[in-house]
């Protein structure tokens, strides 16, 4: 399967057209294994959030025939309530969107399924996306990166929480 590339708001099937930008490339095409299931042999439900439906679209063939369950919408209203309605393994969400940006969502989702994982994307890294700690999968991304990373959030033991703040010291316990 070829790659995905793009910048942005413009992501595209390198095998369905060529580039039209100088600023885009194509990707190598991807020639590694295909992922395994999860070891408990069920398959993880990803809820797929971007404002542009060609990328919901090319996120959702990649990840359908790598043998996951794909949710997508360009809501993240309406993602926050799937995600209270019904189980989600991985939120993979754009950053950069017009009703509500992805940092906010991801916290939203949390709040709602606090066992569901989550993984930003985005063409622009922005000071909100570095201090947010989460991990982030930048665009333009390969198929192979795209499926590495969401293997590698499936696989770790814990879905990411902030660490919460250094709660104040008790008396006599503090710096002398």
């Amino acid at each position: 399967m070829a790659g995905l590339w793009g910048q942005g708001r413009d992501v595209r099937n390198v095998a369905a057209s060529p580039p039209s930008s100088p600023a885009l490339a194509e990707a190598p095409e991807d020639t590694g294994p295909m992922p395994e299931t999860p070891d408990d042999g069920s398959h993880a439900t990803i809820l797929v959030v971007d404002d542009e439906a060609d990328v919901r679209a090319l996120i959702r063939e990649v990840l359908t025939l790598n043998g996951y369950t794909v949710i997508d919408t360009g809501d993240p209203f309406e993602a926050r309530r799937i995600a209270e309605r019904q189980p989600i393994q991985l939120l993979l969400t754009d950053v950069v969107m017009p009703i509500m940006n992805g940092i906010e969502l991801a916290q939203r989702v949390e709040a709602a399924s606090p066992t569901t994982k989550v993984l930003l994307m985005s063409g622009y890294v922005t000071a909100a996306v570095k201090t947010s700690g989460r991990p982030l999968l930048s665009k333009p991304f390969r198929t192979s990166d795209l499926l590495a990373a969401i293997r590698q959030m499936l696989d770790s033991r814990s879905a990411f929480r902030r660490p919460a703040p250094p709660t104040a010291p008790r008396p006599g316990f503090g710096p002398v």
